[in-house]
């Protein structure tokens, strides 16, 4: 009985420069929606839908996966060779590349659950969650969203016994911007078909803070709204050394 659909936009931009250099950017806009949680991805929308006598009223909206803006900016530069510096810092300087991705995405989608009304429902086996009420949209201007308040609490409620009004996934988490460089040397003096590779991976390079979804549950006033936990990691640098064969 479930179905989803999905629209998107893509437009792409190439350029490859002198000495080396070239970019490439692409950027999505789309929307996705469904009407059932995406077990594999691990959504916050319930497992069974709430209302099985209006499953299309309660339980259509935006999928767990729904990322409406993605912005991926990929670059290359093969530093070229000093032909006028000395050989033996000609040889340290050649063979060098550098690459890196910088990629930026709003935040997912999310729904305002009412765990406290489960029981009282019926929650076939802990798989339903039941959604909160909706008294207005919930939404903060950007400027007024911090991490003790990322959306307008006072415009949700705890269901007396019943379902909730919200819908599913009608909320947006935290979005998320990286980079991640990486350098590389090869060293070709091992015969044919074999070089020996130096590399240098730096993940999240400028070490930026990834929010998770917020706290989500109206009846537990003492974190709703609030966000608890990180998600994504911080800086990582690998090093790496192969050779090829």
């Amino acid at each position: 009985m479930g179905n989803s659909s999905y629209h998107g936009l893509e437009a792409s931009l190439n350029k490859t420069f002198s000495r080396g250099l070239s970019f490439h950017a692409a950027y999505t806009y789309s929307h996705s929606i469904d009407m059932v949680r995406d077990n594999l991805f691990g959504g916050t929308s319930a497992s069974i839908v709430p209302n099985t006598y209006n499953v299309k009223g309660t339980n259509r909206g935006s999928s767990d996966f729904d990322f409406r803006h993605f912005f991926a900016l990929t670059y290359v530069y093969e530093i070229p060779t000093l032909r006028s510096a000395p050989n033996g810092l000609r040889q340290i300087l050649s063979d060098w590349r550098l690459t890196g991705v910088t990629t930026a995405r709003t935040g997912r989608p999310f729904t305002i659950v009412a765990n406290s009304n489960n029981g009282s429902l019926g929650n076939l086996g802990g798989l339903v969650t039941e959604y909160g009420d909706c008294l207005g949209s919930g939404n903060l201007p950007s400027d007024q969203r911090t991490v003790l308040k990322w959306f307008n609490t006072s415009a949700f409620a705890t269901p007396p016994t019943r379902l909730g009004s919200c819908g599913r996934n009608t909320m947006t988490a935290p979005g998320l911007a990286q980079t991640d460089f990486n350098l590389t040397r090869s060293f070709n003096y091992f015969g044919e078909g074999r070089r020996l590779e130096l590399r240098w991976d730096m993940l999240n390079a400028f070490n930026n803070t990834h929010f998770a979804p917020p706290a989500n549950d109206v009846s537990n006033p003492g974190q709703f709204g609030q966000v608890t936990s990180l998600a994504g990691d911080p800086r990582l640098m690998q090093f790496a050394l192969k050779f090829i064969f």
